[in-house]
């Protein structure tokens, strides 16, 4: 955090490291101390853990002490700051900092911003199925454009709470970064075609949720292609004995659809139904389901078979 704030006010600061002081250990854990300083200020930056649990009435206990200390004013430094803690600190004159664009130092200046993060973190680990269909949504429909993040709801049938944090999962990802203009949001994909989906793929989940087989009935036709049936159809691939379809765990009624054993019901004619995490007809073509989740669907597959298919499917894919 301290290289963002060398220049504050348009005014140039140098940063030393300073020796942990001779404080209490509360006041001392997990915490830097830095000086920054200039021709006409210098004050002490104290960074604050994201984990703190220390509360507002502490921290004016402890800026007295260390301000003592140094002989010099004390600012707090944070990563990120809520609009409700920003109010608190600036009702007791606490000087703060933080990286998401606060600043109030009384002895030098105040810029304050009413944009805060979410009180939830999003953290860049895996997708959310919203995250991965709107990350899939970008990849085939944004051909390097911006796309306004409504228009990228009504596609994937997003309501607007989730889509505003899938951006926010995928902008954490560094997938897509994201701007405002007039009123609207727009959302840029980072990368392309097989890049993008490299980029992406150890944040990507496998869309697969259950498996089950059941008798065929003609409705299931309508779903698409999935499994080794699309890596078939579209590869080298031989057909595999019973068909692999994919419909969304949501569109069919579980309870409605007996399974069967095709071991002790050999005459019946089945498929199995990949029960998918989001719809896999939103980005079908040609009757399968989209080369990216179809990779995914196969995540820690050893079989070279799959393997060699996955790959020619996706060098062959027209990005």
């Amino acid at each position: 955090m301290i290289r963002d704030y060398k220049k504050l006010f348009g005014l140039e600061f140098r940063t030393e490291r300073m020796k942990t002081p001779d404080l209490p250990i509360y006041v001392m854990a997990g915490r830097e101390f830095f000086k920054l300083s200039n021709e006409t200020c210098s004050f002490i930056l104290v960074t604050i853990p994201e984990n703190e649990r220390f509360g507002v009435v502490a921290f004016e206990k402890q800026i007295r002490l260390i301000s003592e200390k140094f002989d010099m004013p004390v600012a707090l430094g944070f990563e990120n700051i809520s609009r409700t803690q920003r109010d608190s600190l600036m009702e007791r004159s606490i000087p703060f900092i933080s990286a998401s664009g606060q600043l109030y130092l009384p002895f030098l200046g105040i810029a304050l911003s009413n944009h805060f993060p979410r009180s939830t973190k999003i953290k860049p680990e895996k997708m959310m199925p919203v995250t991965q269909a709107l990350f899939l949504y970008m990849l085939y429909q944004s051909k390097g454009r911006p796309i306004m993040k409504k228009d990228a709801a009504d596609a994937i049938s997003a309501t607007r709470t989730s889509i505003t944090r899938a951006s926010e999962q995928l902008a954490a990802m560094r997938l897509i970064s994201q701007e405002m203009k007039g009123k609207e949001y727009y959302m840029t994909l980072q990368g392309a075609g097989i890049d993008a989906f490299e980029n992406a793929k150890p944040y990507m989940i496998n869309p697969v949720q259950r498996i089950i087989t059941v008798a065929e009935e003609p409705g299931f036709g309508n779903y698409p292609l999935s499994g080794e049936s699309a890596l078939a159809k579209l590869s080298m691939l031989n057909d595999p004995l019973i068909p692999v379809r994919a419909v969304r765990k949501s569109g069919i009624n579980q309870e409605d659809v007996a399974e069967i054993d095709i071991r002790w019901e050999p005459g019946k004619k089945a498929v199995r139904l990949e029960l998918w995490k989001y719809d896999p007809c939103l980005f079908m073509r040609n009757g399968t389901v989209d080369p990216v989740s179809l990779a995914m669907s196969f995540e820690n597959n050893a079989d070279e078979r799959i393997e060699g298919a996955i790959k020619e499917v996706l060098e062959g894919y027209q990005w």
